[in-house]
């Protein structure tokens, strides 16, 4: 279980050393855990009960801390969905998956997770056959040949923003290289640009607040644990069943951020 604190806490000086003194923690620890903007992991404990009493204390002390499974992070019912065209009205996003057209109430939009998502992809070359090997001593040829035999790697970069839902679980993804913003009147820019320009426009109807803080909280180190060794099954309740549809390319680190946060934020909104 990860007790974490909230984004709004602010990290004055007392508040710093009574936190201490609640966790144990020493204040130089807190401080490197806990960033102004962002989910911080104060605790990782086994035990629910002592981790339950913990985070009901720092409640009760007026810290804005919730309790969170670590497993969330792995969690295949919490699947994302690439979104392929989105529009916004006064009340509504209008989401397109697949060819299946979705209106989402703005006010449903729970939090929105943004940054790079980074995918590796390796390649193989098959093997060249031992009539290539004839000479003790190998040939420049017989070195490159070998070489090619090794498993290369490529990464590709992209940005992505993650719309989670306050009553759903599955995750909408925004694409900068592949989402369609037309109908939001965005058709220019770096496509950086136009994903920011999308997110600007919905934070403006529904007030959520976005994160972006992949690359600073400590939250962020729990998203490549190893996975549990354990199924989980989907939760009902989606309008639509995103379980039939083919998931994006997928960054794991940047996957089980973006699920953590948005549980944070679904156990921060029933406090």
């Amino acid at each position: 279980m990860l007790i974490l604190i909230g984004p709004s806490f602010e990290a004055t000086a007392p508040a710093v050393q009574r936190l201490a003194q609640l966790t144990g923690l020493v204040s130089y620890d807190l401080k490197t855990k806990l960033r102004p903007g962002s989910w911080g992991v104060v605790k990782l404990l086994a035990d629910v009960g002592k981790a339950s009493e913990l985070t009901a204390q720092l409640q009760g002390e007026g810290f804005p801390a919730v309790l969170v499974e670590a497993d969330v992070a792995f969690d295949q019912s919490r699947r994302i969905v690439a979104v392929d065209r989105i529009g916004l009205n006064a009340d509504q996003l209008e989401l397109e998956l697949r060819g299946q057209s979705m209106p989402v109430p703005a006010q449903g939009l729970l939090t929105i997770v943004q940054g790079e998502a980074i995918v590796r992809s390796e390649r193989t070359a098959p093997a060249p056959s031992s009539g290539n090997f004839r000479a003790v001593v190998p040939t420049a040829q017989d070195i490159q040949a070998f070489r090619e035999t090794q498993t290369t790697s490529s990464y590709d970069s992209f940005h992505v923003a993650d719309l989670h839902f306050a009553t759903v679980v599955w995750v909408a993804r925004l694409d900068a290289r592949r989402t369609d913003f037309a109908p939001l009147g965005i058709d220019s820019g770096s496509p950086l640009q136009r994903l920011e320009q999308a997110v600007a426009q919905i934070t403006a109807v529904s007030g959520v607040r976005v994160d972006r803080s992949v690359r600073t909280s400590s939250l962020a180190s729990f998203a490549t644990r190893p996975t549990p060794m354990r199924s989980v099954s989907p939760a009902p309740g989606a309008p639509i069943s995103p379980r039939d549809l083919k998931p994006p390319p997928s960054d794991p680190h940047f996957d089980g951020y973006s699920r953590l946060v948005a549980e944070a934020e679904r156990a921060a909104r029933r406090l």
